[in-house]
């Protein structure tokens, strides 16, 4: 059986030194690295990762503003993606507080929907460690 492709997309990453580090780190892991901008909030993760059936959504979604980094994981087993996240911490990247791993039930989600479920999650944590 062939090894599904890892697939890791990188959204928000506003510093430009910290995201060439990881790209590098994920590419030496063989990861294909799929950068996208500010503007693909409005695209679904299915379409965003390459998964067939979906196809660009053209529609305008109105401004959107994400103050975190996100990073996507798809086709990964758990070791794996515990291995990519020690390798992160042993290079002194910053790993960021939003992760996700595309789901059955994510992947018709759009980006945004995705960004607003992280967010509301990481804030509810906060609240419970104080």
């Amino acid at each position: 059986m062939m090894k599904k492709e890892e697939k890791v997309l990188l959204y928000n990453f506003k510093d430009k030194d910290e995201f060439t580090a990881l790209k590098s780190l994920l590419e030496n892991m063989k990861i294909n690295v799929i950068s996208v901008d500010e503007t693909a909030y409005q695209q679904k993760v299915g379409y965003l990762f390459g998964l067939k059936g979906f196809s660009e959504n053209r529609s305008e979604e109105g401004d959107f503003a994400f103050n975190y980094e996100l990073m996507m994981f798809h086709n990964f087993t758990k070791s794996r993606l515990d291995a990519v996240l020690k390798k992160m911490r042993e290079q002194n990247l910053k790993v960021p507080v939003c992760k996700a791993v595309v789901t059955s039930f994510n992947r018709f989600w759009t980006l945004r929907r995705v960004c607003e479920a992280m967010e509301k999650e990481h804030l509810s944590m906060r609240k419970d460690e104080r």
